[in-house]
This record gives structure tokens, C-alpha cells and sequence, in this order.
């Protein structure tokens, strides 16, 4: 399975996620407030093209992870060897 690029500040947006999924969307904006210093419009932004890009779901509000932490970490090595 290709795993889809995921960027730096992507990536510590994932971390909370995988730490606290599944998750309330607003529950989530709430942790990257405290935790990354987001405001809401950027967590959202965030989600929806991370959400484009088939690494996580938001259904009913719930926010759930479509990658494992390991996939993510396994394909940012083989970019960097390759």
C-alpha cells in the first residue's frame, strides 16, 4: 500500500491523533490548541487534506486514522534512503 506523504507539521497532527483516536473533531482541535498552538481554522484545514489524501476519516465528526504510526515512520525512512 502506498502510504501518502505526510509533512512535518502533519506529522505532530498525527501523533495527537493516534495517541487519542478515535476522537471528537472538536476534541482533537482542542489538543492541538494546547499542544501545537493551532487555531481551530488550521486544525480543520489540516484535517480535511490529510482527509483528501486517504490518511485519516472524519465521519459524524469522529476523527479516525486510515495509516498506522508505523506505516507513516516506515515509508518517511524509504523516502529518506531513497
Amino acid at each position: 500500500m502506498d502510504v501518502p506523504k505526510i509533512f512535518e507539521s502533519e506529522y505532530r497532527f498525527c501523533l495527537i491523533l493516534w495517541e487519542n483516536e478515535p476522537i471528537k473533531s472538536g476534541k482533537l482541535v482542542e489538543l492541538c490548541q494546547q499542544r501545537l498552538g493551532w487555531k481551530p481554522t488550521t486544525t480543520y484545514t489540516v484535517m480535511k487534506k490529510l482527509s483528501e489524501r486517504g490518511v485519516l476519516k472524519n465521519e459524524n465528526t469522529v476523527v479516525t486514522s486510515l495509516i498506522s504510526k508505523d506505516q507513516a515512520q516506515i515509508s518517511q525512512l524509504n523516502e529518506m534512503v531513497d
